[in-house]
C-alpha cells in the first residue's frame, strides 16, 4: 500500500503564525490564547475572536491565507494541474450529533478552506436527531451560504445512518466524509486529493491520535478482530477522514447504522478491487460535545452488525476498470493503476 510521509511544518504553518504576521497579534497574546485553549477547549482562532484580538472577518481571512499557503506549497505534488483543481467538484459530508458548540466554527473553516483546493464544493451536514441547537445553527449558516445543506433525522439513528444519509445526498464527483466534531483539520484534505492521483480511494490515519489509552486499546482490539474475521487490514479503520470518487460510493451497500459503517465501506472497497492509499492526518482532542464511541449501547450495536459484515469476505470484485471515470488528474495514471496494492490489504487467513 502506498504510504505518505508525515506533513512538513513549512507546508502546514500554524494559525498563530499567520495571526502574528497578518493581524499583528503579539507572540505573548498567541501564547496566552493557547493557554486558554488548553484549559477551555475550542479552536485557537475562535479563542482569539473571543479575546478581542481578531474580528470574525479577520478570522475568515486568516483561514483562507492558511489554506492558500498549503495549496501553493502542495501544488508541486499535483500532476498536470495546480490547486484549486479545475473542473473538480467535492461533497464534504459531516455527520453530527449534539455538536452545537463546534459545528458553526467547522462550517466557517470549511467554507474558507475548500475554495483553495477545488473549483466547486458542497457541504452536507446530517443532524442525527440532536437535542441541542445543531440543526438551527446549520440552518442559519445555510441561509447565508447556499453551498451548505442540512439533512435531518427525526430521532438519533446512529453514526452509520448519518454517514449513509450524507453519502447518498452528495452530488459531486468526489466525496469526502469527516466528523462534525472538529477533531480533524481540513488542510489535510490536500494530501488526500494528491493521493487520489494514483489510487481510487484515499484515506487518512491519525498519526498522533488524541484519544485516551482506553479508546486506543479498544480501537486496536477492534481492528485485530476485523482483520481476523474479514481478512483485510488498513492502518486506521475508523479514521473519519476518507475521500472517494463517485463511482465507488455509487457501488457501496450501506446498511450499517452504527460503528460498523467503516467496516462495511472499507471491506467493499478492498474486496471490490479499488486501490487504496493511506496518508497521515492530524487529530485533535474533542473540545466540545461528547463522544458516543465508548457508549455500551453503541458498542453492542457494532457487534450485532458485525455478523452482517461477514458476507464481504467472499465478495466478488467490482469491474473496476469499467467503473472508473476519468480522474481529475492525468488519465494515463488512472488507467495504469496497479493491482499490486491489493495483497497489502488482504490477508488470506
Amino acid at each position: 500500500m502506498e504510504k505518505t510521509p508525515l506533513p512538513v511544518s513549512l507546508e502546514m504553518p500554524k494559525f498563530g503564525e499567520f495571526a502574528r504576521q497578518y493581524a499583528a497579534v503579539s507572540s505573548q497574546e498567541v501564547l496566552r490564547c493557547l493557554s486558554i485553549q488548553r484549559a477551555q477547549g475550542g479552536r485557537i482562532g475562535q479563542t482569539m475572536v473571543r479575546e478581542g484580538l481578531l474580528s470574525s472577518d479577520q478570522l475568515t481571512a486568516i483561514l483562507r491565507m492558511q489554506a492558500r499557503w498549503v495549496a501553493k506549497m502542495r501544488s508541486h505534488d499535483v500532476e498536470h494541474d495546480d490547486f484549486p483543481l479545475e473542473n473538480t467538484s467535492l461533497s464534504l459530508c459531516l455527520p453530527c450529533y449534539n455538536e452545537a458548540n463546534a459545528i458553526g466554527d467547522i462550517l466557517i473553516g470549511a467554507c474558507s478552506v475548500l475554495p483553495e483546493f477545488v473549483s466547486r464544493f458542497e457541504i452536507i451536514v446530517v443532524d442525527d436527531g440532536s437535542s441541542d441547537e445543531t440543526a438551527s445553527i446549520v440552518e442559519k449558516c445555510a441561509q447565508s451560504d447556499d453551498r451548505i445543506q442540512l439533512c435531518r433525522h427525526d430521532v438519533n439513528r446512529g453514526y452509520g445512518a448519518a454517514v449513509t444519509t450524507a453519502l447518498r445526498a452528495a452530488q459531486c464527483d468526489w466525496i469526502c466524509f469527516t466528523d462534525g466534531d472538529g477533531q480533524f483539520n481540513l488542510l489535510d484534505l490536500a494530501q488526500l486529493l494528491i493521493n487520489s492521483q494514483e489510487s481510487d480511494v484515499a484515506i487518512g490515519y491519525r498519526y498522533d491520535r488524541a484519544d485516551n489509552l482506553i479508546r486506543r486499546l479498544n480501537a486496536f482490539g477492534w481492528q485485530q478482530l476485523i482483520r481476523w474475521l474479514l481478512g483485510f487490514r488498513v492502518r486506521d479503520l475508523d479514521c473519519a477522514f476518507k475521500l472517494f470518487p463517485r463511482w465507488v460510493v455509487d457501488r457501496l451497500e450501506l446498511s450499517a447504522e452504527g460503528a460498523c459503517i467503516s467496516v462495511q465501506i472499507m471491506a467493499q472497497c478492498v474486496r471490490g478491487g479499488a486501490t487504496i492509499s493511506e496518508a497521515p492526518v492530524r487529530h485533535f482532542p474533542r473540545t466540545a460535545g461528547r463522544s458516543t464511541g465508548a457508549n455500551a449501547r453503541v458498542i453492542a450495536k457494532a457487534f450485532r452488525e458485525l455478523s452482517l459484515m461477514l458476507k464481504y469476505r467472499h465478495m466478488p470484485p467490482w469491474q473496476v476498470y469499467e467503473a472508473r471515470r476519468e480522474p481529475i488528474y492525468a488519465p494515463e495514471q488512472a488507467a495504469a493503476a496497479s493491482q499490486a496494492e491489493r495483497p497489502a490489504l488482504i490477508d488470506n487467513m
